[in-house]
């Protein structure tokens, strides 16, 4: 066990103390909001922390909010690291932009990163480690390849490299670029989403641990006007024409990447994510990656014989 898996609470540990851990939450973060030059709010939650000895910027996944990291932040409070988690248009409290603010939706791909870039640099974050989940992971590659405020190093959870879906990559590709692009449809739920409603533990494809999804679905429930629902067409086929983008390119990582993959993930494609971070072993950073068997997409409220471990070489890989 590595010195940060040290500080880590367990779920019985979490059960016991939820008040203690939400009042924590309360006194220790703060909201801030900045306005770019579409006129769009752009937010953040910082986890304020007395003598940092490191800072860490963290990009959520879609639809994710800064509650969701409560736990963690406790345990990133406990080793004096600071963390600041960032919004880009669509997500959480930042503006949505169309006027069904259940619906996740974008114009352009890029337009997350320049968001993500323009917070930082209204924070005067520059030389930064970087942590991030899901849609958090394509956005910071995005950033990696072609952003001028890149992180030193960035360990990325399940990114989304490709959606995990039971169609031959052509039949997704023209499907998705055709109902994209379509007037009306564009702006449309996929097959698969809706307005974001309560999941239930039984079944689901997010996490093994009952408490931590309850947990997360429970602060949803109280507060709506932050949840979103699921995708349109255009968002979807935006991050597929970034991913291709990603896969197609011959860029080449120059700084520390470690990758983990979710055994178990039914939301985004483990075997691409291996496939494309295989691509890259000859680069001049060749990245790190690795499979966490077993493990479900969600990984900060996954069981805990799955997200201590990880989470902890993640830290260990960041600031050692």
């Amino acid at each position: 066990m590595n010195k940060y898996a040290k500080e880590f609470i367990d779920e019985k540990t979490l059960i016991k103390d939820k008040d203690k851990l939400e009042q924590f939450y309360i006194d220790n973060t703060e909201d801030l909001s900045f306005i770019n030059n579409e006129n769009l709010t752009l937010t953040a939650t910082r986890l304020k922390v007395k003598d940092p000895v490191n800072s860490l910027v963290i990009i959520p996944g879609r639809g994710e909010i800064a509650h969701k990291f409560y736990e963690f932040f406790y345990t990133l409070y406990n080793l004096k690291i600071e963390a600041i988690v960032i919004f880009a248009r669509g997500q959480a409290a930042s503006s949505r932009i169309l006027k069904d603010k259940n619906k996740c939706h974008i114009e352009r791909f890029e337009d997350l990163a320049k968001d993500i870039c323009f917070v930082l640099e209204k924070l005067n974050i520059d030389n930064y480690k970087l942590l991030a989940f899901s849609l958090g992971g394509l956005i910071s590659l995005d950033i990696i390849k072609n952003m001028k405020r890149r992180p030193s190093k960035a360990a990325l959870i399940a990114p989304y490299i490709w959606p995990y879906f039971n169609l031959p990559d052509y039949i997704l590709k023209s499907f998705v670029f055709l109902a994209g692009t379509l007037p009306f449809v564009r702006t449309m739920y996929t097959p698969h989403g809706k307005e974001y409603k309560r999941l239930e533990f039984v079944g689901n494809h997010h996490a093994h641990s009952k408490a931590r999804f309850e947990n997360y679905h429970d602060y949803f429930a109280e507060h709506r006007e932050i949840a979103i629902g699921g995708p349109t067409y255009h968002f979807v086929k935006e991050a597929m024409k970034k991913q291709l983008e990603l896969i197609n390119s011959d860029f080449e990582f120059d700084i520390d990447i470690y990758c983990q993959s979710a055994g178990k993930d039914k939301v985004v494609s483990t075997p691409k994510a291996k496939e494309f971070f295989l691509k890259h072993k000859n680069d001049k950073c060749p990245p790190r990656f690795e499979i966490i068997d077993n493990c479900f997409h969600d990984l900060i409220n996954e069981s805990d014989e799955y997200r201590i471990d990880a989470l902890a070489k993640a830290l260990e890989f960041l600031f050692d």
